[in-house]
């Protein structure tokens, strides 16, 4: 039983210190990607088409949420369809990326 508390000590301390249950966590922003955020550098383009383009080059979905982004990890069918948007996702938040749960269109 020992070596079980010294290998979880261990573990706590190498992924902050803290020991804490990651909770589902709501973000609401415009859906952009992760390269552009809410300037998009493709000026010819909707604002949809160049986050779809950008994340059809390889950068992820992203929320801008008060100045900052968070990068979202699945539902990327749902989130291409909502390119461009104001949406509320909830998420599991883990540093900048959230592993996505559900994403839906803000009212």
């Amino acid at each position: 039983m020992k070596k079980r508390t010294k290998l979880a000590a261990a573990l706590v301390f190498a992924l902050g210190g803290t020991a804490v249950a990651q909770q589902q966590q709501t973000l609401t922003g415009t859906l952009t990607d992760s390269m552009c955020g809410t300037s998009h550098m493709a000026k010819d383009k909707t604002p949809a088409d160049c986050t779809r383009m950008c994340v059809k080059d390889g950068m992820k979905y992203a929320p801008g949420v008060d100045k900052k982004l968070y990068t979202l990890e699945s539902h990327e069918t749902e989130l291409a369809k909502l390119a461009g948007q104001k949406v509320v996702v909830k998420g599991i938040i883990n540093g900048d990326a959230v592993s996505v749960q559900s994403v839906i269109p803000s009212k």
